[in-house]
């Protein structure tokens, strides 16, 4: 066991490795006033001194981000920090006395942010008591050396412990978010929630209501990229967060499944965890046969506007890719449910919440487009022939979301499910179609889906004696369609099929 007295001192001696928090230290010495370190950095640094084994190793590295705490002047302190670093400055909360340094490029993987705020409370101590989590509560005076934790509320004590503890009863009820912050925090170190802090989050949940959509989504999506993303969903709806947060999920509780034992609530929870063992650089493998991996990756990877990247937004679909279900559920005379057109009800449900959500106009119509298409892959799967005309039609609907189309399928029709009677087969005719449409879009894309026209639309019009209208493009589309399936590869070919387009009264009008 470290001794109390030692450790703290000893592992924070690693926060001096970090040149940023060197240079902060200099300038904020020079100015005769505090300053403190506090929340993640001081969590992260001593955490991972306790997890290198005796308290005294390497710490996990230094923090990207910093959270420093002065006395009075936080906007000003930020500002002309930022003139000193060259960054780029913001006023993050002008109420709370709060600025924001930004420093290097995200795109170069560099990008630091040091946030400075005045003291909400009275004295240090007062603004550390009002802070969420006893783990967050910790500060260093990083104008002084040696650096010296101070710690009121027990930080360090449920550190050591694994123990996730409000600093006090009051501490949810003044920000309900904290309520998603303690699930995401529990998942992300493998702490357990203390039994108040449990009764806490349920008794503030309700109030979620009352915080930004801003703030519930960042909560959110922080928790969804975490490992283990299913159980911690079923936590938040344990607990009462996910009720208000994603009301939209609560109807598919006891909503029954097509040859599955398990309700539609649980079977999304089983999605998100299928989408997370089978994504690269998942653990569970892969059904498909072919080395999709690296450029599957680097799809996923890819930052849509607004910030979240295809593979967080996948995930987001998979939870919400059935949330069309009850309102279409309907039975057989003989008591079997049937879900018709859940998809395209679902596809607008999802958008509605990720509008109410903030979420960028572009990752509110990728998720939508997933769930709109979800189950297009198995219905290809059991067509006699999937033909280059399909695959073609599949990706024109579905454009680059079409990618992740075929992950979520794949999630959902997993090869351990239930097979309905007389579908032998059915898993792996999913796990061929899946093949080849991957097979298209990353090896034979300006083959199949996307054939560089042939025909320009002023060629149409001069050529043909037709007028310019919407409909040319209908057209170009149609040999678009036609070069993908084979049947047009030239441009004499391509002459031939508009005369006998138009010819047949197809044309344009």
């Amino acid at each position: 066991m470290d001794d109390d007295a030692t450790f703290p001192r000893a592992s924070l001696t690693h926060l001096n490795d970090d040149p940023l928090l060197r240079r902060l230290s200099e300038w904020l010495s020079a100015t005769g006033s505090p300053a403190y370190l506090v929340g993640g950095a001081v969590r992260d640094c001593l955490l991972g001194c306790l997890t290198a084994g005796d308290g005294r190793g390497e710490s996990s590295g230094y923090a990207l981000d910093l959270d420093i705490l002065v006395p009075s002047g936080g906007v000003r302190t930020a500002r002309h920090l930022a003139d000193r670093l060259g960054g780029a400055f913001y006023i993050l909360d002008a109420a709370r006395d709060v600025g924001r340094v930004v420093l290097g490029k995200a795109a170069a993987g560099g990008q630091r942010i040091v946030d400075v705020a005045a003291f909400q409370g009275a004295t240090l101590l007062d603004d550390l008591r009002g802070r969420d989590f006893t783990l967050n509560a910790m500060a260093v005076d990083i104008t002084r050396q040696p650096l010296t934790l101070i710690d009121p509320t027990g930080g360090l004590a449920d550190l050591r412990a694994g123990c996730l503890r409000a600093v006090d009863t009051d501490s949810l009820q003044r920000d309900a978010v904290r309520t998603l912050r303690a699930v995401r925090l529990a998942a992300q170190f493998g702490f357990e929630i203390e039994p108040a802090t449990l009764r806490l989050i349920e008794a503030a949940a309700p109030a979620l209501n009352g915080v930004s959509a801003e703030r519930v989504r960042d909560e959110l999506v922080k928790i969804l990229a975490l490992p283990n993303a299913a159980a911690s969903v079923q936590r938040l709806d344990q607990l009462g967060p996910l009720g208000v947060v994603l009301p939209e999920l609560m109807p598919l509780k006891g909503l029954p499944q097509p040859h599955r034992v398990v309700d539609g609530f649980q079977h999304t929870l089983e999605v998100v965890a299928a989408l997370e063992r089978r994504l690269p650089p998942g653990e569970g493998g892969t059904t498909l046969s072919r080395p999709w991996w690296e450029r599957l990756e680097a799809h996923l990877q890819t930052v849509l506007p607004g910030g979240h990247s295809r593979r967080l937004l996948l995930t987001l679909a998979g939870l919400l890719h059935d949330i069309g279900k009850p309102a279409t559920l309907s039975r057989d005379p003989d008591g079997a449910p049937h879900f018709y057109g859940h998809e395209g009800v679902g596809a607008e449900l999802a958008a509605a919440v990720l509008t109410r959500l903030r979420f960028s106009r572009p990752a509110t119509e990728w998720v939508a487009t997933i769930v709109r298409h979800h189950l297009r892959p198995l219905l290809l799967s059991r067509e006699p022939v999937l033909t280059r005309r399909a695959v073609h039609r599949f990706f024109r609907d579905a454009g680059a979301a079409g990618v992740d189309v075929v992950l979520l399928a794949l999630a959902d029709h997993p090869p351990e499910s239930a097979l309905p009677e007389g579908e032998d087969g059915a898993d792996a005719a999913l796990a061929r179609t899946a093949d080849t449409l991957l097979e298209a879009w990353f090896e034979c894309h300006a083959e199949v889906v996307a054939p560089p026209p042939l025909l320009s639309g002023g060629e149409l019009v001069r050529q043909y004696g037709l007028a310019p209208s919407p409909q040319i493009g209908q057209l170009q589309r149609d040999l678009q369609e036609a070069q993908a399936a084979g049947e047009v590869t030239t441009t004499d070919q391509a002459r031939a099929w508009v005369i006998e387009h138009l010819s047949q009264g197809r044309g344009v009008r």
